[in-house]
């Protein structure tokens, strides 16, 4: 316990340092489902696939995801604490996957949840008399079984300089978000104390009120006055637009006359 203190205490103090180092990724850290990037609820997840309270908290996020499809987004990030002996092996096996499946979401989900299931295999003393390559073997051989990544494509994964690379940035990425331990759990990019401990009843008592508040469908607007045009430019979004504007889907009414000014007259 002292020792988890000292970790999470070292980990704040070089939370501004190391979140100078960060890499600029070439994408958005994580994997996402649901709804867009930008859907009125993210809920992020930072998780250590050897971590048991992460196990015990993934298959409520999983009826999260079920309950609520596009209508919220879902971000898993890795971060593999050091007291769990091989969990930047299983961290880096995620990455792994990711990129010899094109990022296929269903094979990464799949993955984190073979992982949780059988989380006992990798955990600590149940590797003690193996050597690194023994659990990376075993590792890919699970992998294999489960028909997610061959055998051979995923030592090949776990061989790669760029994905370790990769796994090291999301480590340092969590930092930089003030993250000290697992699970953490954010929404809409605000820490939350959701926990393992947490219900779908829980869950839904934070996100419904902010759905809600979202989700209040405006006054249409009135007929448009003589000589202008209704413009749905998104869900219930409405304006009238002048004569010469044109309606752009997610924009509203603009008017593109370079030969103007950009003036309509």
């Amino acid at each position: 316990m002292q020792f988890i203190k000292t970790f999470a205490l070292l980990a704040v103090i070089y939370a501004g340092i190391i979140s100078a180092q960060v890499p600029i990724p070439s994408r958005p850290d994580g994997y996402g489902v649901g709804g867009p990037a930008d859907a009125h609820v993210v809920v992020e997840m930072f998780l250590d696939p050897l971590c048991p309270g992460c196990k015990a908290a993934w298959p409520t996020l999983l009826q999260v995801i079920q309950a609520y499809g596009p209508r919220i987004h879902v971000r898993i990030h890795t971060f593999p604490l050091p007291y769990h002996t091989n969990s930047f092996v299983a961290s880096q096996g995620l990455h792994v996957v990711a990129n010899a499946t094109n990022r296929n979401l269903d094979s990464i989900f799949q993955y984190a949840t073979k992982i949780f299931e059988n989380q006992q295999m990798w955990y600590n003393d149940a590797t003690k008399s193996m050597t690194m390559p023994d659990v990376i073997n075993s590792l890919a051989a699970f992998v294999d079984k489960t028909g997610l990544v061959p055998k051979d494509k995923f030592l090949n994964g776990m061989n790669s300089a760029d994905i370790n690379d990769e796994t090291r940035i999301s480590w340092k990425y969590a930092c930089s978000r003030g993250v000290v331990g697992t699970p953490s759990f954010f929404i809409n990019g605000v820490m939350t104390g959701a926990s393992s401990a947490w219900s779908l009843a829980d869950w839904k008592s934070v996100i419904d009120p902010i759905l809600a508040s979202n989700e209040q469908i405006s006054s249409p607007v009135e007929d448009c006055p003589p000589g202008q045009k209704s413009c749905t430019y998104a869900p219930h979004k409405v304006q009238c637009c002048l004569a010469g504007e044109s309606c752009i889907p997610n924009v509203g009414c603009r008017c593109f006359n370079l030969k103007n000014g950009n003036k309509c007259a």
